[in-house]
């Protein structure tokens, strides 16, 4: 007897499952009354707050999901984890002021600014095409 292992993934018309990665384009998060839906072209960063993130878009939302989880799930081309406790949409950034060490400090489109960590400096530099020479 021979089994088929390959998956049957299909969409929801019954089309057979590409493979490819689908992002979020927007967020439903939970507030005391009603669920707002952030887009996701809308956030400026996202901040770990234990097994919560803050989202800093238009205001701050509070969203039950660890910043891995989310950052997953928004796409590595416009989010760039920078520290492990912070995450930040690349198009909203003005500038990238080197610190020592290997550091940068990150000044966002509405003027808020966060430190990056060391290790992130290779990951920081290719997503903004700066030279690894540059510190």
């Amino acid at each position: 007897m021979k089994i088929d292992l390959t998956p049957p993934w299909k969409d929801a018309s019954g089309e057979a499952w590409s493979g490819g990665r689908s992002y979020l384009l927007r967020i439903a998060v939970r507030t005391l009354d009603r669920i707002v839906i952030v887009p996701v072209s809308d956030i400026l960063r996202i901040d770990a707050e234990d097994n919560y993130v803050r989202i800093h878009a238009d205001r701050g939302y509070l969203h039950r999901e660890t910043l891995a989880g989310l950052v997953a799930r928004l796409d590595p081309a416009h989010f760039l984890r920078v520290h492990r406790s912070h995450a930040i949409n690349v198009d909203r950034v003005r500038e990238l002021k080197p610190l020592m060490h290997g550091e940068y400090r990150i000044v966002l489109s509405d003027g808020s600014a966060i430190t990056s960590a060391r290790s992130c400096r290779a990951r920081i530099q290719s997503a903004f095409g700066l030279s690894h020479e540059m510190h």
